[in-house]
């Protein structure tokens, strides 16, 4: 969830950055500079369309067709005027064809004319275009010449405004340090970030090593309850022993040696369970035939069944029996002892009469095995902590046999649950991966 935020702070913040960044960049073309570049850049591509309609002037056409050449360079230029002038006449052919005033604009800008003759002169003089900037308060004044032919030269005239560049310069700079601003605000974030990720790190390992610690000391202490009942079973019948008059302590010592039997297989068992528990499990993968396999765990436990008037079922869906080519692929040894530890827990919770069903069924990627019962349920205290070793609802148990079945089972890279409470008993789920 942090992350997902956190990249969509991130994308904000990169078009935020590319939005400013093309700002900038619109503003910079509404400069003076750059239009005073632009200007000059196509004064000498109008330069080009002027030469090129020389020989009409030079035909004879006389003004109109000398203006049309004009007219037609300019056609495409908004706000550029300009014209031809020779030695002889002067300024002649002046074209606004742009002009944004109320009828045809014929007169050429006296003003300028001077300007305009000294520049035509030094362009015939040099046989090249030549360009000239005036800078202005209000507006800068750009003029080009070129040589159209021998005598005559061709001239443009354009005005950029320059009222409000300086306000322009200063709306760019602000930008500018928004844009600024906004990078180095990412930059700290990201390495606030970083040092918080750092942190969170170290904390997270810190709170693993108190949750290893707490789980140690519960396991310790569950240890410590279930080892100091079967000792003080022990200690009690061995002391009744000795106490007991000569002419009952043989049957005393007895009793105490079958007690002290029974408790040392108890402790053997806790042992057992929780070496099994601590021991890494590594998966032996086999194909299994999965009917055959159930209905053998049906058959271990047949007889503890009966005897206990439990009937026990099997439930296989479709498509997973005998005859079936697909087959289950997990190591049968560990999967044994997980259906095993399951149906003995479930015949322990269940009374005369009831019923213990095992199940398969296959869902897409998933095998889902399960364990039901009809029994007594487990306590909602308890269905947290189910799974946790020496967490037991049943006088007698280790609390370590559901905890072996989760970690067989992850091991196969699955998951084990509790399913949602139903009307009676209980009903453990597995999922594991279809090969």
């Amino acid at each position: 969830m942090l992350k997902r935020d956190l990249l969509w702070l991130w994308t904000a913040i990169a078009a935020m950055v590319v939005v400013l960044v093309w700002l900038l960049l619109q503003l910079g073309r509404q400069g003076a500079d750059w239009q005073i570049a632009t200007a000059r850049s196509r004064a000498a591509v109008l330069c080009q369309i002027m030469r090129a309609g020389g020989e009409r002037i030079d035909g004879g056409g006389g003004d109109a067709t000398a203006r049309a050449v004009v007219d037609m360079a300019l056609r495409e230029d908004a706000g550029v005027e300009g014209g031809l002038w020779d030695r002889g006449r002067g300024v002649f052919a002046y074209a606004f064809p742009t002009y944004d005033g109320s009828g045809v604009k014929t007169d050429a800008p006296a003003a300028e004319l001077p300007r305009l003759a000294a520049l035509s002169e030094q362009a015939l003089a040099a046989g090249a275009p030549v360009g000239e900037v005036r800078p202005g308060l209000r507006e800068a004044v750009v003029y080009s010449a070129c040589p159209v032919n021998a005598n005559v030269a061709g001239w443009t005239l354009t005005r950029v405004a320059t009222i409000a560049d300086s306000a322009l310069n200063h709306l760019i700079l602000a930008l500018g340090l928004l844009l600024g601003s906004l990078v180095l605000a990412g930059a700290g974030f990201a390495l606030l970030l970083t040092r918080w990720g750092r942190e969170a790190q170290r904390l997270s390992a810190l709170l693993v090593a108190s949750e290893r610690m707490a789980a140690l000391g519960g396991l310790a202490a569950g240890l410590a309850h279930e080892i100091r009942n079967p000792l003080g079973t022990i200690r009690m019948k061995v002391d009744n022993a000795l106490a007991a008059p000569p002419e009952r302590r043989q049957a005393r010592a007895e009793a105490a040696l079958h007690t002290t039997l029974l408790q040392v297989l108890r402790l053997e068992t806790l042992v057992s369970s929780l070496l099994a528990l601590t021991r890494s499990f590594h998966p032996q993968r086999a194909p299994v035939a999965l009917a055959d396999w159930l209905a053998q765990r049906i058959r271990e436990h047949a007889e503890a069944a009966a005897d206990l008037g439990v009937e026990l079922k099997l439930d296989i869906q479709p498509g997973l029996d005998n005859e079936s080519r697909d087959k289950a692929l997990f190591d049968p040894a560990q999967m044994e002892r997980v259906i095993d530890n399951l149906v003995l827990n479930a015949l322990a919770h269940t009374t005369a009469g009831g019923h213990v069903e095992v199940g398969a069924a296959r869902d897409a990627a998933l095998l889902r095995l399960w364990v039901a019962d009809d029994g007594s349920g487990v306590p909602p205290a308890l269905r947290a902590t189910l799974f946790d070793p020496l967490v037991t609802g049943r006088p007698g148990g280790t609390g370590l046999g559901l905890a072996v079945v989760r970690e067989v089972v992850q091991a196969h890279g699955g998951r084990v649950a509790l399913a949602a409470q139903p009307a009676t008993g209980t009903r453990i789920e597995l999922e594991l991966p279809w090969p």
